[in-house]
């Protein structure tokens, strides 16, 4: 069908796709941008005549506002207008503006228009920031031009280049409410390349306030070239990868969903599969660091720049630092202009003067930072007095890790480290790790900053003693930020990294004592996470393992330390109290084989436990319970934990089963079930909890001597019922283990998918490791791969079938993706050690985390 404007929707779109086609995307999205405002343009202006020769209406003026106003159009964005109108026309403007939509609307546009007059358009500029900013971007379209000339005469005098101030707070609001929006783990991993932090509209927020303060329209004269230029390419890289969103979608679309980033890349000319992904992920968060120290500059400027007048004051009352530096009203300034050029050096003893003082630099010193750059060279690298300087600031611990952000964000510190460039911006294609590697290792070392300050005294009482004896915290500081150096190398980042920060440190004067140290604790630093989650602690042979490896009690110390801020600055949901648990308990355990029990903890020995219990209970429960504890148990529950446990071991000689949760979130809950041990168990259990959608995250399972299970599980519910499913889960375990309905039963008759398409998420691949040497009892299964639904059952289902008793279990997920670690043993209570029957038993679990990998 032909539409008014000669083009059907289906035409346009066309159009748009050859435009797409024709300019390369990837080198020149702004001449798409352009090329599709001005076809738009041929549009819109189309059906304004056409309104105006069917409506008495003609003194009006057709503004184009926003980003179309900026013709500055993606494929689908949407395309604001203003009508400007004299008060005369006013009865005829609904009619007027009725007709002007209705066929672009036709055309499948997303257009609206709103009407003003002149009076009402300055009135409003004046009091409503949208009103402003749009006006600011405002574009003559059609209609009377003079309209247009005076309203942009009026608002450019009378509002524009006023209380530029208060037009930077109501900006700088509007900043900080979008990025509470979007700083949910979720946003970080899956980014709204337009609203998200560093996004197009924080840039335009920068150039707006240039416009207003600095009178110019162009927002590049009042930086430096080279720092202009990295802006520009950043902004063009953002323009393509939007401009990809839309066409690929079909519609207005912002977020760069994990789909969309695999679609994308190879049309921006990155490599296909999860490579590819990383690359163009590495250049967006570095176009989005970019554009946000760009906005946080300007608006900066913008809020705290002082009058002529204040700084005549500030001036008179600055006080020398020393021969190069002054302070005024908590800011550093530069006392001259060539300091930095004279003496390179100076750059980092600005940064000790910074946390000496504990004061900001403005940013003209900023801008001089950026400015010295070229003179931080190899002579700089190797000189004593910069080391010197550098290891101090890291040892006084004070604001360590704003200061790194600040060095980081000005490009001094991948200029002083060049081996710390290869990770900006790194990121990992998958679920877990919400931020890029370089800035995960300055939050890490943010993290062991609060927990020396105090921050975290009352939940890790342990480690805050423990770095506050840290004889050096400058080496523990150092270790942090180079912690994942090597993942910017390919291999095994912990030991190619563990090579470079020994370079690195003997590069800064360290001591060969000091370089080793730091090596080792690189190539260890995921050591410490594989024990705790993946062994069983109360096997004295994995803590001696461990302990050798470790060498000694200072080493143990700066590990755990170095563990804990690694974990905690990946994400607010990576460290739990579940991790805290076992990394607490292999610490302990360990420091007592190099004390022989000279360090205290809140962990008491299994023996220990039995006999507070003996304490605290009648003879009669303890010699039915306490007697059959295992040591394993005793050591994974309080006082008050295991009291109720033996009362729900009391009722299980009543009743089939015992089930308790606690909700400890909205979507989470810890479940405790107790009843009588029996073969399959744990299968039955997890096979129950995938019936009812409940996702594992977490479990310990343990068996009494007297055959009594006690197991406990995290379990998750996204659809937030949570409580409806755990009693629906609570009845069909208790049918299930009466034996009144079997669990194949009822996982047949489970209605398949509802036909709702899974999302896209990273992929991960299945790998099974069979492992008869770190055990003298048991074979250790351990399964990586793919989180989904139903994953635990099954496979321990297929280790159920494959003639496997589970005795011990560490269930962990990492994003999305598991790794399960089962303690078995065959039929007849021994290990499974013929090579036929291990691959079999691989080959049958790694058939279950197939999906993951195809």
């Amino acid at each position: 069908m032909q539409f008014e404007l000669g083009l059907t929707r289906n035409g346009l779109i066309d159009t748009k796709n050859l435009m797409g086609q024709t300019i390369p995307n990837h080198s020149s999205p702004k001449e798409f941008l352009r090329q599709h405002s001005d076809m738009v343009d041929g549009l819109v202006r189309k059906a304004f005549q056409k309104a105006q020769s069917q409506v008495s209406a003609q003194s009006v003026c057709l503004i184009a506002v926003g980003g179309y106003g900026r013709a500055e159009l993606a494929p689908y964005s949407d395309i604001d207008l203003l009508l400007l109108y004299s008060l005369s026309q006013k009865q005829a403007l609904p009619s007027l503006i009725e007709k002007i939509l209705y066929p672009l609307w036709d055309l499948g546009l997303d257009v609206s228009c709103s009407s003003r007059s002149t009076q009402e358009c300055m009135k409003m500029a004046q009091s409503d920031l949208h009103v402003k900013t749009s006006l600011m971007d405002a574009r003559y379209l059609d209609g009377e031009y003079e309209f247009f000339r005076k309203l942009y005469s009026l608002f450019t005098k009378k509002v524009l280049h006023r209380k530029v101030q208060k037009f930077a707070a109501g900006l700088a609001k509007d900043l900080y409410l979008r990025n509470q929006k979007y700083q949910d783990p979720n946003y970080a991993l899956e980014p709204n390349i337009k609203e998200g932090e560093g996004g197009l509209r924080d840039f335009q927020i920068g150039r707006w306030i240039i416009r207003a303060k600095y009178k110019t329209d162009r927002w590049d004269s009042i930086l430096f070239p080279d720092h202009s230029r990295m802006l520009e390419k950043s902004l063009q890289f953002l323009w393509a990868v939007r401009n990809q969103l839309h066409f690929l979608s079909g519609r207005r679309q912002d977020d760069l969903t994990f789909e969309m980033q695999e679609k994308i890349a190879p049309e921006l000319g990155f490599h296909d599969g999860s490579d590819g992904i990383e690359e163009m992920m590495r250049q967006y968060h570095l176009s989005t660091q970019r554009i946000s120290n760009f906005v946080r500059d300007i608006l900066e400027r913008a809020l705290y720049e002082p009058s002529l007048l204040k700084k005549t004051f500030f001036f008179l009352q600055r006080r020398k630092i020393d021969d190069n530096f002054g302070m005024a009203c908590s800011e550093l300034h530069l006392l001259d202009p060539v300091t930095f050029k004279r003496d390179p050096a100076q750059l980092m003893i600005l940064f000790a003067h910074c946390q000496t003082h504990q004061v900001k630099m403005d940013f003209r010193m900023e801008e001089a930072v950026i400015e010295a750059l070229p003179f931080v060279d190899d002579c700089f690298r190797n000189s004593q007095k910069v080391n010197r300087t550098f290891l101090s600031i890291l040892s006084d611990g004070q604001s360590v890790d704003d200061l790194l952000r600040k060095m980081h964000e000005l490009g001094l510190l991948s200029r002083y480290i060049p081996e710390f460039s290869a990770v900006e911006g790194k990121v990992h294609y998958d679920l877990y790790h919400v931020h890029p590697v370089d800035i995960h290792s300055i939050l890490a070392v943010r993290e062991l900053r609060k927990l020396r300050e105090g921050h975290y005294q009352r939940d890790y009482p342990l480690l805050t003693k423990l770095i506050r004896e840290v004889e050096n915290p400058g080496i523990l500081f150092l270790t942090a930020l180079l912690h994942d150096i090597g993942k910017g190398m390919g291999g095994d980042h912990s030991f190619v990294g563990a090579k470079m920060a020994k370079r690195i440190g003997g590069r800064m004067g360290l001591s060969l004592e000091d370089q080793q140290l730091m090596g080792s604790l690189v190539s260890q630093h995921l050591l410490m996470v594989e024990t705790a989650f993946r062994r069983d602690l109360h096997d004295e042979q994995v803590i001696l393992r461990f302990a050798n490896e470790i060498k000694n009690l200072n080493s143990l110390k700066m590990l755990y330390l170095i563990t804990f801020a690694d974990i905690k600055a990946v994400g607010p949901e990576a460290w739990t109290s579940w991790k805290d648990t076992l990394l607490m308990e292999l610490f302990l355990k360990t420091s007592r084989s190099f004390e022989k029990n000279d360090m205290t903890g809140p962990f008491l020995k299994g023996e220990e436990m039995a006999n507070r219990l003996r304490d605290s209970l009648s003879a009669e429960m303890v010699s039915e319970y306490v007697e059959h504890l295992p040591d394993r148990y005793l050591s994974c529950y309080s006082l008050e934990e295991i009291t109720h446990h033996i009362e729900m071991a009391r009722s299980v000689e009543r009743e089939v089963l015992l089930v308790e949760w606690k909700v400890e979130k909205e979507i989470e809950a810890k479940v405790t079930i107790c009843t009588k041990d029996r073969y399959g168990l744990f299968s039955k259990i997890t096979g129950s909890m995938f019936l009812n959608h409940l996702n594992i995250l977490e479990a310990q399972i343990h068996t009494w001597e007297n055959g009594i299970a006690l197991d406990t599980f995290w379990v998750q519910d996204v659809t937030k019922d949570i409580e409806r499913r755990l009693e629906q889960f609570k009845k069909d375990l208790e049918e299930i283990l009466s034996g009144k309905v079997s669990l194949r039963d009822l996982l047949s008759k489970r209605k398949e998918s509802n036909g709702i398409r899974q999302k896209v998420v990273p992929r991960v691949p299945g790998e099974v490791k069979i492992n008869n040497q770190d055990s003298g009892f048991y074979t250790i299964v351990e399964v990586s791969g793919e989180d989904r639904l139903g994953i635990l059952y099954e496979s321990t289902q297929a280790l159920t079938d494959h003639g496997c008793d589970i005795h011990f279990a560490r269930i962990s997920t990492f994003g999305n993706r598991i790794v399960d670690v089962f303690y078995v043993q065959d039929e007849s209570g021994e290990k499974i050690q013929e090579k036929n029957q291990t691959d079999r038993l691989r080959k049958t679990v790694l058939n279950l985390l197939a999906p993951a990998s195809k």
